[in-house]
């Protein structure tokens, strides 16, 4: 008589071969109800896992992989020196991709990197990926942990700063030099860092009893070009902003080409600060103030979870990790 399949269990029960493998070893991600209905269907084929099989499931490569938007963003090279650093420490190897803001692009990396056979992958999204299948069918055959741009609907370890307070902080520095009138230059809409940071905003202006104007919120993708197009776009209007606050530098300094553009002073016109406090801002004239996040450490405390959950022989419980951000104050807030 032939022996039982994980693949004749999954047909039986109306699930797929990965769900099984889980609910075999009762992962918590599998509701209850479907462990119990494996389980049975499993002991009434008598069915024994394959030996053999489970020998090639439990070979570790001892090679991770990343996948960042951009390497170019000083954010994630910097993120990938403690991710590299780590990673040697505890024996591993690295393999490095970029979905250049794509999905499509890191549909394709998650791929490459199921063929490469690393033992586990961390992940920063693109701007616009958002169905995350992908990850989903990922996750069923290996560990994956997010870092800095991550999603409320995968369940794994995350590592991020804390958005909301950091936005906070820059825009009460906004307050505080004197700004009346505050726009939020934000990313995509559907990207949590954006929402967050968009909270932070919002908190900051209601604390010191300021309304939120949603005509002062705007979106744009993370490019020079883009963010300089809504930048004068908002700084043409008609109550233009005397302060903006970027999601990020390379859109806060979009916004500066545009203030320079419009003959507009910065900051006695419009103050404006960003976040990620890249290298560049410090060489751009007026220098850019912006929210400092610690790469490096993110990098590094992404690597130790991800390489702790490979290596675990018992069922991991994800970790959530948030760290504090610090405000670098130049030229483009430095109001006389």
């Amino acid at each position: 008589m032939k022996q039982a399949t994980i693949k004749d269990i999954a047909q039986l029960v109306g699930v797929s071969a990965s769900t099984v493998s889980r609910a075999l070893k009762g992962s918590p991600e599998i509701s209850e109800e479907t462990i119990i209905k494996v389980q049975e269907t499993a002991k009434r084929l008598n069915y024994l896992p394959n030996k053999a099989a489970l020998s090639l499931l439990h070979f570790k490569t001892r090679t991770i992989g990343v996948i960042v938007p951009n390497l170019g963003y000083s954010f994630f090279s910097t993120a990938l020196e403690g991710i590299e650093e780590e990673a040697s420490k505890r024996g591993y190897t690295v393999i490095a991709s970029q979905s250049l803001e794509s999905e499509e692009k890191e549909i394709r990396n998650v791929i490459d990197m199921k063929r490469s056979g690393v033992d586990g992958v961390l992940i920063s999204l693109a701007q616009y990926s958002s169905k995350l299948n992908h990850l989903l069918e990922l996750q069923s055959q290996m560990p994956i942990v997010l870092f800095d741009r991550v999603s409320d609907n995968i369940h794994c370890s995350k590592i991020f700063v804390n958005n909301t307070a950091g936005a906070f902080s820059a825009v009460e520095h906004l307050i505080k030099i004197g700004c009346k009138r505050i726009a939020y230059m934000a990313g995509p809409k559907n990207l949590l860092i954006s929402n967050r940071r968009k909270d932070g905003y919002a908190m900051s202006l209601y604390r010191h009893k300021m309304k939120v104007d949603e005509k002062l919120i705007v979106h744009c993708e993370f490019s020079h070009n883009s963010a300089m197009k809504t930048a004068l776009k908002l700084l043409k209007s008609k109550d233009r902003p005397d302060g903006i606050f970027a999601i990020s530098d390379r859109v806060a300094i979009g916004a500066m080409a545009a203030a320079k553009k419009l003959n507009l002073r910065i900051p006695e016109d419009v103050a404006i600060i960003g976040f990620n406090d890249e290298p560049i801002a410090a060489l751009v004239s007026p220098s850019l103030s912006s929210i400092r996040q610690p790469a490096k450490i993110i990098g590094q405390m992404a690597t130790k979870l991800l390489i702790d959950q490979i290596e675990s022989e018992k069922v991991f419980t994800p970790v959530i990790k948030s760290y504090m951000t610090r405000i670098s104050v130049r030229e483009s807030t430095k109001k006389k």
